[in-house]
């Protein structure tokens, strides 16, 4: 039996696959005669899925097209593999240094300040406190901010936005052992941001309606 976390994975596959050929995409709606290959790729899927929660459907399955070209094919069993998220790694590289000012660049946004504040809401924290908020107990452990930015679930561009370049200095290079070039990157992104023309205006106005609605919650 299909469940319906299985048929969301399905869909975003399916979504993705059409998408990156430019093709009409018609969302699979029964699932009952789901051939038996793809049915066992699935279940495996939605394991690895479960297993690895920051990843983004959208963006795991667009992934190889970007990296390999819209002319390839990779059918359902490829996505759970080493290589499909090794895909997915470089895919949202590459996405962490494009412009600033994009159309992609701008949905991400959207979806980082959600991320951040569900986060904040759900640790009943505000937006200064989640800067340098830790999880663990150890005096050594990386700040949250740092964690979510190696899962994907912020960028760079909304790292910058919020200001934390005294708590990357408290750091003293560590942050090379969850990203091996976070430096690099890290200044790479900085000029983009600070001559962005629409990302850094949304990006703060943004942060700053999470950091009201936070406080208002916390009241």
């Amino acid at each position: 039996m299909i469940t319906e976390k299985e048929k969301s994975i399905y869909n975003s596959y399916l979504y993705a696959s059409r998408k990156a050929k430019n093709k009409p995409v018609r969302l699979r709606q029964n699932f009952d005669n789901l051939e038996s290959r793809d049915e066992v790729s699935l279940k495996k899927l939605s394991l690895l899925l479960s297993k690895y929660t920051h990843i983004n459907y959208s963006d795991f399955f667009i992934a190889p097209y970007k990296v390999y070209g819209a002319d390839n094919y990779f059918d359902l069993s490829f996505f759970n593999t080493r290589k499909a998220i090794k895909c997915y790694s470089l895919y949202c590289k590459d996405k962490e240094v494009q412009n600033p000012d994009s159309e992609d660049s701008i949905n991400t946004l959207k979806e980082c300040l959600k991320y951040i504040f569900e986060y904040c809401l759900d640790k009943q924290i505000t937006l200064a406190m989640y800067k340098s908020f830790k999880e663990s107990e150890y005096t050594d452990a990386l700040p949250e901010p740092f964690i979510h930015l190696k899962n994907h679930q912020i960028n760079f561009y909304l790292l910058h936005a919020l200001n934390v370049d005294k708590v990357i200095k408290e750091q003293q290079g560590t942050l090379t052992w969850i990203i091996q070039d976070f430096y690099d990157l890290y200044a790479q992104t900085r000029a983009k941001f600070l001559s962005s023309k629409v990302l850094k205006d949304k990006a703060k106005k943004g942060l700053k309606i999470i950091e009201q609605k936070l406080l208002k919650f916390s009241s």
